[in-house]
């Protein structure tokens, strides 16, 4: 996203459950995933639902008792298949930031990061939520690719609308996926269980 960098994590069926930023482009992936707490929110999660939820990244960051990342160095068949099949998945998150600029043409607009009249990082994300409603209508590059499908309209529709009601967290079955809402301090964060 040009002058602007953003964290976002994406599940496997497409859908954007945790967004961040914008940063300036010189901050580093790591910095980013620092300062977003993302690993902090997701060990709250695992905590408040005795449950484990973990991410998988980028191999630049380092792996963690809720972050991993590809095996590296002199790896094993089994570890190199690991691999091999996570990176299906770590793509998706690079799709979805080709589909928020390709739905949303604001989002590459390189004039927009120096004009301070607009909140770029209130503007996208709003976009990343309509970007999840246009997911849930047209499904996403995973749902072929992957075969996972993301949840309906109704059902997405239905978490958000239980978020505002105050809900603090919402676990919901979504055909073979369990889906999990938590809400912290203003922040809302969406994972799949594995």
């Amino acid at each position: 996203m040009n002058a602007t960098k953003y964290q976002a994590v994406v599940l496997s069926n497409f859908m954007i459950t945790d967004f961040d930023g914008p940063y300036a482009g010189s901050v580093g992936d790591a910095n980013i995933k620092r300062r977003s707490n993302v690993l902090e929110r997701l060990r709250a999660i695992n905590r408040d639902l005795d449950e484990e939820v973990t991410l998988y990244g980028d191999g630049a960051y380092a792996s963690t008792d809720v972050l991993h990342r590809p095996f590296r160095g002199n790896i094993n068949p089994e570890q190199a298949a690991f691999n091999e099949h996570m990176s299906n998945f770590r793509q998706s998150v690079e799709w979805i930031f080709g589909k928020l600029e390709g739905l949303w043409p604001l989002v590459g607009d390189k004039t927009r990061n120096t004009v301070l009249l607009r909140q770029i990082g209130k503007e996208d994300v709003v976009v990343a939520l309509l970007t999840n409603f246009h997911t849930c209508l047209c499904g996403g590059v995973t749902t072929d690719y992957l075969g996972i499908a993301p949840p309906t309209l109704q059902e997405y529709a239905t978490m958000i609308e239980e978020h505002a009601g105050g809900m603090s967290r919402v676990s919901r079955n979504i055909g073979n996926d369990v889906f999990f809402v938590h809400v912290s301090n203003n922040t809302f964060c969406m994972c799949r269980k594995f």
